[in-house]
């Protein structure tokens, strides 16, 4: 039977350079509880460029302890954010986040103090209807919570407001989060990011040690979050858990999920995806339980997703060779999932190649991986199905940390583990891509302005542009941009006709934007 699982905000933490007393209340209409708690954060060093930018940059100041799991976006003002966890000792952590406002060159960066014991520290730019802004998610095992932040300024550290959900979470062990990804809840309506716990599920008669859980954080028109709804996989479709390593990528309505699942009757680990397509009235679309969408995908560990427009590639680790060793597949997709091909990334012998994370914009897909202690770049123009000869990012041998999630890429650049300073500190490199970002305006029709501030052109880069609300013409649009070279834009003019409040959804290669303006006849007023 279909179960649901609703939780509501409880813990708001506001980061602010003084501690303020904390206050609590009840809010019994929806029997929703949550208390404000300040917590202080420091300030660290700034990191600056030591050599060009097709060098590798320090992201986090050096300091005796460890910092770890980075994960990397670029916000709506072209700023880099990375997240990390700041490890004290193994029973002591703190999150934090290094901002580049130069393309990469110097680094600003702030962790949170107060004795926290937060980790998996994972951070997302959100550019949904209802909330626009930076997202991250974190989980504190100590005290058994599943959180996530908000942030309207990644300058500025005192926008900065966390929460935690009241539900208690046993052995929670990862949180993830993706890009631009908005869900509409079926359940109860809740409308914003979607982000994925791994915990040992107690809820009624279910009892699952390493669940998958998917929660939607609900957002009211305002900004302010509201509630959440969470589902979390039963078991009844696909045996999924114990569940490890997950990952997601995302964009209006629509998430993957991958994740790594111990197999003890087979005694392998396997690789499982999972797709959620909102489909209003229908409880099934939202719930990674019953979603349609879902198969093994093969045998392996340490997934990684990254998907544009119909384009879907799963990177992960394989020993399926006479040597024993690791090397990196891909399981690739150009129909959103409905049929899965297989490629070889790397296949090196005897030797091992691990931890890889992928990134994808268009047909081009762009995998890392760490072999020998360094880390590699490789590229795929079709898809997933072929990739070409890889190149090394850091420039100093021997010193990448091969462990899970010790590395990421995304449009805005490559940040791995790194030792070269004694201990373990985020670095940072360029990557070597397009880089689209989408401005929109109004006025007679929706204008789509397109820039490539990246490295390379973007070829055949697909666009999809729909306008909700009441339009009677101009309401979907979709085309190909055939090239677009480094540092070069183009506009693509929709002319819509229609009466009343309209939501603009553009998607652009692997880049989106949406904003909410007022349709009067041709004219589009107010588009923000």
């Amino acid at each position: 039977m279909n179960r649901k699982n609703t939780v509501l905000v409880v813990a708001l933490v506001a980061i602010a350079m003084v501690t303020l007393p904390g206050n609590a209340f009840v809010n019994t209409d929806n029997n929703a509880a949550y208390e404000k708690v300040n917590i202080p954060i420091k300030m660290m060093g700034r990191s600056m460029a030591t050599a060009g930018m097709d060098g590798n940059i320090l992201v986090t100041p050096d300091s005796p302890e460890d910092d770890i799991l980075p994960g990397i976006t670029m916000d709506g003002s072209g700023n880099i954010v990375v997240s990390y966890t700041h490890q004290i000792n193994m029973l002591s952590s703190e999150i934090g986040w290094g901002v580049s406002t130069d393309d990469g060159a110097s680094w600003q960066s702030f962790i949170t103090t107060a004795g926290a014991t937060m980790t998996y520290n994972d951070i997302a730019w959100e550019n949904g209807p209802v909330y626009h802004g930076l997202f991250g998610v974190y989980i504190d095992p100590v005290n058994e919570e599943e959180g996530f932040y908000t942030a309207s300024d990644a300058t500025d550290p005192s926008t900065f407001t966390f929460y935690h959900w009241t539900s208690e979470a046993p052995d929670v062990s990862y949180a993830c989060i993706s890009d631009d990804v908005y869900l509409e809840g079926q359940y109860h309506g809740v409308k914003g990011p979607a982000n994925m716990y791994i915990e040992h599920l107690i809820y009624q008669d279910y009892d699952v040690p390493g669940c998958p859980y998917q929660m939607i954080t609900g957002f009211d028109e305002n900004g302010q979050p509201t509630s959440g709804e969470g589902t979390f996989d039963g078991q009844s479709h696909l045996i999924t858990a114990p569940a490890s390593d997950p990952d997601m990528s995302g964009e209006h309505m629509k998430a993957h999920y991958v994740w790594q699942y111990e197999n003890a009757s087979a005694g392998k680990s396997q690789i499982v995806w999972k797709k959620i397509i909102p489909v209003e009235g229908d409880t099934d679309s939202t719930d990674i339980e019953f979603t349609p969408y879902q198969q093994y995908i093969d045998f392996g560990q340490h997934p990684d997703i990254s998907h544009s427009g119909n384009n879907v590639v799963i990177v992960y680790m394989t020993n399926d060779n006479i040597y024993g060793d690791w090397d990196i597949k891909c399981a690739y997709s150009s129909d959103d999932g409905e049929t899965w091909q297989y490629s070889k990334v790397t296949d090196i012998h005897p030797g091992n190649e691990e931890y890889p994370a992928v990134y994808m914009s268009g047909s081009n897909a762009y995998c890392v991986y760490i072999a020998n202690g360094n880390l590699y770049l490789t590229k795929s123009t079709d898809g997933g199905a072929t990739w070409g000869e890889p190149v090394q990012i850091n420039d100093v041998d021997g010193k990448v940390v091969a462990e899970p999630r010790s590395v990421d890429i995304t449009e805005a650049g490559i940040v791995w583990e790194d030792t070269r300073d004694g201990n373990k500190d985020i670095y940072y490199a360029q990557l070597p891509a397009p880089r689209l970002e989408i401005g929109l305006s109004g006025g007679f029709g929706l204008t789509v302005h397109v820039e490539n501030n990246g490295q390379e052109a973007a070829k055949n880069v697909n666009y999809d542009i729909e306008l909700s609300g009441l339009v009677f013409m101009g309401k979907s649009t979709t085309g190909t941009i055939d090239e677009l070279a480094p540092g070069t834009s183009q506009d693509i003019k929709v002319l819509a006709i229609g009466i009343g409040p309209v939501t603009a959804s553009v998607t652009v290669g692997g880049a989106s934007a949406t904003a909410k303006g007022f349709l009067l006849g041709p004219l589009l007023l107010g588009l923000k």
